[in-house]
């Protein structure tokens, strides 16, 4: 017999494939593991990240210098502990209280302001004296949102200043924006109103309201003049309260640069001034002409180019019953009253040639009432 071991029984080739057949149908659970293997692990849903948080809106504050500011756009401080009072002696800032020493339409610097006259400090220490409350409303939109920036920090130094030289107990309330408290809007009134008298009322048929902006010709707009009436208290121009202001007022900004067509004429606001705009353009002309040959009348030049915008953007009719009010603007000096004058009463003026009646108002030349220097300080 031969040694070779029998060999096992060949599987029929049907039971092969259904037993590897069968295999494959079994599921995962059923396959056993490797022992070395690892069970895959299922991919972990991320975190949500935590909601960020809301910004808070900005708390009302008060710094060293004792300015505070009430969000988004007041500041406001009190000067010298001044009591609760019925009776409110409310009183605008720029152009009503002081100018600018510069004559720019905007302060410098802390001490670009002079009063409004001599008599200014006294009248309003004199409402203290009297038995009223001194309240400062003012619009300080050069600020704007900077509340806290170089602007801001100039204009606060600057009402520290004035304030200091009237040694009353004095209240500022100063907006920044053009918002609920910019007047003619009543915001800081009812804010001061609210929670800074000490909750006293003011008797409004007691409290008044001193301002520049009334909406009278030349003014910039009538926001004083309407806030008062907004509040229900009488409104006072400086010149009743203080007199007469002294010096020029400030040119408005751009003045040089509007008011001009796309030929680059000026083109007067009212058109009843158009006569007086182009001969003082005229005499402009005339003057850069003559400085060819004398450089001294570059300046004329200037001078007159100058006049020539002012009026242009001076939205009253020009006459002779206000010629005081126009010589009190920025760059309106004695000379070109002089000639404003001589052109409302004769239609033309001597220095220019082959300029008749250009305003339509002029007669065959009449003597003039007054001449040189005399009628020049009748009007300013």
């Amino acid at each position: 017999m031969s040694g070779r071991p029998k060999r096992a029984p060949k599987r029929s080739r049907k039971y092969s494939e259904e037993e590897e057949l069968d295999d494959d149908l079994l599921s995962e659970e059923e396959v056993p593991l490797d022992e070395d293997s690892e069970e895959e692990e299922k991919p972990k849903k991320k975190a949500k990240a935590p909601p960020k948080p809301k910004k808070q809106a900005a708390a009302p504050s008060t710094n060293s210098s004792g300015w505070s500011v009430e969000p988004p756009s007041l500041l406001y401080k009190s000067y010298g502990n001044p009591r609760p009072n019925t009776k409110i002696a409310a009183v605008d800032l720029d152009g009503t209280m002081v100018n600018t020493k510069s004559a720019a339409q905007f302060p410098k610097d802390e001490s670009d302001y002079k009063w409004f006259n001599k008599s200014t400090p006294s009248v309003i220490r004199g409402y203290h004296e009297s038995g009223h409350k001194v309240v400062i409303f003012t619009n300080q939109g050069g600020i704007k949102s900077a509340i806290t920036g170089k602007m801001a920090e100039k204009v606060k130094g600057r009402i520290d200043a004035v304030v200091a030289e009237l040694g009353i107990p004095v209240q500022v309330f100063a907006a920044t924006m053009d918002d609920l408290y910019r007047k003619p809007e009543t915001g800081m009134w009812d804010f001061f109103c609210q929670g800074h008298n000490g909750g006293v009322k003011p008797d409004l048929s007691k409290s008044f309201y001193v301002g520049d902006a009334a909406g009278r010709p030349g003014d910039f707009a009538d926001s004083d003049k309407a806030f008062a009436a907004a509040i229900g208290i009488r409104f006072r121009l400086p010149e009743e309260e203080f007199g007469d202001m002294e010096g020029k007022r400030a040119l408005p900004p751009g003045v040089m640069k509007k008011n001009k067509s796309e030929g680059g004429k000026l083109v007067a606001v009212n058109s009843d001034n158009s006569g007086l705009v182009d001969v003082f353009s005229q005499l402009a002309e005339k003057f850069f002409e003559d400085a060819k040959i004398d450089s001294k009348a570059k300046f004329k030049a200037i001078s007159s180019n100058k006049v020539a915008a002012v009026l242009a953007d001076f939205p009253a009719k020009i006459t002779l019953n206000n010629l005081k009010e126009v010589g009190k603007l920025q760059g309106v000096g004695k000379g070109s009253l002089i000639k404003i004058q001589e052109f409302l009463e004769t239609g033309t003026v001597s220095e220019l040639s082959g300029v008749d009646d250009l305003a339509g108002v002029g007669k065959a030349a009449p003597q003039l009432k007054d001449t040189g220097k005399e009628m020049a300080n009748k009007f300013m």
